[in-house]
């Protein structure tokens, strides 16, 4: 009798066993099977959301990152780029002499560093030399740490030695909406009436914005009569930097001839407008353009 009840009370004991081993299988199925988070960029991964790196959100940039310097080695000059943008951290940074595939493997660097930025694309020639292992696409590029909307690209109607043009886009600085336009104008000395011309194409594209930025690289000095029409509308970042004040302690931008250089590299921003600028920054680098930044405060 003993050893009957013994038997019957050891077959409950394993049923009971049985069912907690089975509810514990079970929840580790449902674990292994549970649907994957989602990353903040909306890509699904079985990791959790990741932390993008942060960015001075009031700074804007501008950086001519000398194409003849990517040499025999393009993808180094890539790495070179992308190391100055995590160095200096910009909001919005306008890039010149980029070609459209540079600009997407520093993108994707920036963001296996993790860094996001997005990009508004200008090409206004199409160069398979000067932009080898990349495509062709070649001209300006705005990245920014927000989206870019309603954006545009636009060659101008006079090239000088080469088409030249400007990419534009609505994003986010200071925490304020703002039209953000980059731009290259004619290089060579003796083309002085071209860049009028396209100064005066650039001025009829920005008129319409108050909250506005133009970056640049201008090829030519604070006190050039073709830059005339922006200095109507528009003072530099660098306080410094005037038609009528183009030497020390004006920072220069670019290397020359000229001992200490010149001031090619403009943060363009309105008279009276959005923003205005409480420091200024000129930095050394691989380029024979310094790479410029301003922090924007809003207005």
């Amino acid at each position: 009798m003993c050893t009957a009840v013994a038997a019957v009370l050891a077959l409950l004991l394993s049923s009971v066993s049985a069912v907690e081993s089975g509810a514990s299988m079970a929840t580790a199925s449902a674990q292994v099977i549970a649907p994957p988070r989602t990353q903040v960029d909306g890509s699904a991964t079985g990791i959790s959301s990741p932390e993008w790196k942060a960015v001075f959100p009031n700074r804007v940039a501008n950086f001519n990152v000398c194409n003849p310097c990517r040499g025999s080695n393009p993808p180094y000059h890539v790495d070179q780029i992308v190391d100055q943008i995590v160095k200096y951290r910009p909001q919005v940074i306008g890039l010149e002499e980029i070609c459209v595939g540079e600009t997407q493997r520093v993108i994707g660097k920036l963001r296996a560093k993790g860094y996001r930025y997005y990009a508004a694309y200008g090409s206004v020639k199409n160069t398979r030399w000067g932009c080898y292992e990349f495509g062709s696409a070649y001209g300006n590029a705005i990245l920014s740490a927000a989206p870019l909307t309603n954006k545009v690209d636009r060659r101008y109607s006079q090239g000088g030695s080469e088409p030249r043009g400007y990419v534009a886009a609505d994003t986010t600085v200071a925490g304020k909406k703002a039209r953000v336009f980059a731009t290259h104008l004619a290089a060579q000395a003796g083309q002085a009436n071209v860049r009028k011309a396209q100064v005066e194409e650039l001025v009829t594209a920005v008129r319409a914005y108050r909250d506005v930025i133009v970056l640049g690289d201008f090829n030519t000095e604070p006190n050039a009569h073709e830059l005339s029409p922006m200095w109507s509308k528009f003072h530099d970042a660098d306080p410094a930097c005037r038609p009528t004040q183009y030497l020390f302690p004006c920072k220069m931008t670019e290397d020359s001839t000229r001992p200490g250089g010149k001031k090619y590299d403009y943060i363009f921003l309105r008279n009276g407008g959005a923003f205005s600028s409480s420091a200024v920054g000129v930095h050394e680098n691989f380029s024979d353009h310094k790479l410029i930044h301003a922090d924007l405060v809003s207005n």
